[in-house]
């Protein structure tokens, strides 16, 4: 070789080292020289900044002291494999000078000298924060945003994997009774609040393999995989209703929720996750209309009343503007004197194919449409209408009552739509009387603000269903009500030995401590009617005395064309 040709290759060899030493010096990726014993050697910028070891110090450390005891047999593994001349690509933790873990992604390649194998060249690539951020995506596709409660996708993809197993399994869809007047009368932060402290609450009850998922809105599922008993079931079931039932504090406002439970069972009620969580839910509505704060197993029966509900909704939707809904009056009558004080106004449903369909069926439904704000307002201003014309013929100055359901109440121009009919119909106001449910304390000093505005119009006040919900006793106490009204199921239960005579009496007397009357409704013996007559109940209403009447033979009863009772 001549002297050109040799000057000529020098300069190549030194041109490839410099570009080599450039690429080792300002590589982003870490590259560590080891020995064939693990030392370093040699180390690049790159590696002391995902270290934070100083360039001194790491050469004076081995690999296995950046690494965890679990590591240390696999990355002894690989370097044997390098030094025989492969190259191996793997996934590692190592430890920076803070005790930090660090994923990496890591490459080993045999480092040859004078045509040895001297040692092992790692080049090293800090993939923590991109699989931090494949995590966050995995975690969100899987996860509500509000809870941190896995949501309807990774339901929907363990019940596949569950069901592949051929495992059983149960499923439990619970659904939050009345959440939607939380978020309409608190506004929807106090509705999140109430949502996160729920699923902590829900999440206590339950353990691993056990699975607790938010559906959406108000939508909990709950998965149970394996075999369960139906009593352990029953018992899951009413933890989470307990715990739902407890009162919630926030921001000052004490309120309480209930909530509805229906159960399916795989495979008995369903061979895919969308059957079952369907059934469950078909469940939970049956759980619904039965009463809240209850759970319901799913029945064969149940498929039809889910179609059953559909139609009936969509029937309702059309059924006031084809005039299909009348008036009922159930008179009212003194314990003592057993002359009638008063009526109450119902609302009954014709329907042109189907017939008469009982109020049970299409008064939830209403309620969970918002339907029962139109047709609420049409009962009130027919009522209205109707006992402003039987005054006028004379009949008796008796006070009528008409429900406001707790929709109804929420609405915000409540009080002008009251004050309104009242101007178009010329009813004395003092012959009105609005019923109200425990449920509208939901929002308590909202609702005395209203209840003192309607007070205000010479209306007067009724606290209905008393004692079937969770409502404080002070809160009875503040708000400007005339009447209390015993729930027929106590009423019902009268000799029964279920402690209902005890509650009657309690009631009785805390109204009158508190200068309120009593009502009880559903009284139909006269053993029911003596012993409220003996514990001072002022008056009552049930089939007792008279049926709920349609407006003709109400009329009639008036007149005495039916005769008075007596």
């Amino acid at each position: 070789m001549n002297e050109m040709n040799l000057t000529k290759l020098k300069t190549k060899l030194h041109d490839s080292e410099q570009q080599y030493r450039s690429l080792f010096r300002y590589s982003t990726n870490a590259i560590f020289m080891l020995d064939r014993c693990g030392q370093f050697t040699e180390v690049n910028p790159a590696a002391i900044r995902l270290t934070g070891f100083s360039e001194t110090e790491l050469l004076s450390m081995e690999i296995f002291d950046i690494l965890g005891e679990e590591q240390r047999s696999s990355i002894d593994l690989f370097m044997r494999e390098a030094i025989k001349g492969e190259v191996a690509s793997f996934q590692i933790e190592l430890k920076n000078r803070q005790q930090d873990k660090i994923v990496a992604s890591m490459t080993v390649m045999p480092h040859y000298a004078d045509g040895r194998v001297e040692g092992v060249t790692g080049i090293v690539q800090d993939v923590t924060e991109h699989l931090q951020a494949k995590e966050k995506i995995r975690r969100m596709a899987n996860e509500d945003g509000l809870t941190g409660l896995p949501n309807r996708r990774y339901v929907a993809e363990q019940l596949e994997q569950l069901i592949l197993k051929e495992e059983k399994l149960t499923v439990m869809f619970i659904d939050l009774d009345r959440f939607k007047f939380v978020n309409d009368t608190l506004g929807h932060f106090f509705g999140d609040k109430a949502l996160k402290e729920l699923a902590v609450r829900l999440r206590d009850v339950l353990f691993p393999p056990n699975i607790l998922a938010r559906m959406g809105g108000d939508e909990f599922v709950v998965i149970l995989p394996g075999q369960a008993e139906p009593d352990d079931i029953r018992q899951i079931a009413k933890q989470l209703l307990a715990r739902i039932r407890q009162p919630l504090l926030i921001n000052g406002y004490e309120f309480t929720l209930t909530g509805s439970i229906g159960i399916s069972l795989f495979p008995e009620h369903g061979k895919n996750g969308e059957g079952l969580i369907k059934a469950a839910d078909v469940a939970m509505f049956r759980a619904k209309t039965k009463s809240s704060d209850s759970y319901q197993f799913y029945e064969s029966d149940m498929r039809y009343y889910f179609y059953e509900r559909f139609y009936v909704e969509n029937d309702l939707r059309r059924a006031l503007d084809k005039g299909e809904f009348s008036l009922y009056f159930q008179p009212k009558f003194d314990v003592h004197t057993r002359t009638i004080c008063g009526e109450e106004v119902l609302v009954r449903w014709q329907h042109p194919e189907e017939g008469f369909i009982p109020p049970e069926k299409f008064i939830a439904i209403a309620e969970e449409t918002g339907l029962i704000v139109p047709i609420g307002k049409w009962i009130l201003k027919e009522a209205c209408h109707q006992k402003k014309s039987w005054i006028d013929r004379g009949y008796p100055p008796i006070t009528m009552s008409v429900n406001l359901s707790l929709r109804q109440f929420l609405q915000k121009d409540i009080v002008e739509t009251v004050e309104e009919v009242l101007a178009e119909s010329k009813l004395p106001p003092h012959l009105l009387e609005i019923e109200v449910t425990e449920s509208v304390t939901i929002d308590f000093e909202r609702t005395l603000e209203v209840l003192r505005q309607l007070r205000t119009l010479g209306i007067k006040i009724s606290l209905d269903d008393f004692g079937t919900g969770y409502s404080s006793l002070q809160y009875v106490a503040q708000m400007p009500i005339q009447e209390l009204k015993i729930d027929q199921s106590f009423v019902r239960n009268l000799g029964k030995g279920k402690n209902s005579e005890a509650v009657i009496a309690m009631i009785i007397n805390l109204a009158h401590f508190l200068k309120i009357s009593v009502i009880a409704e559903g009284v139909e013996s006269e053993e029911q009617l003596a012993y409220l007559r003996e514990q001072g109940c002022d008056s009552v209403q049930g089939y007792l005395h008279s049926r709920p009447l349609s407006v003709e033979e109400y009329q009639s009863f008036l007149a005495g064309e039916k005769g008075s009772f007596s």
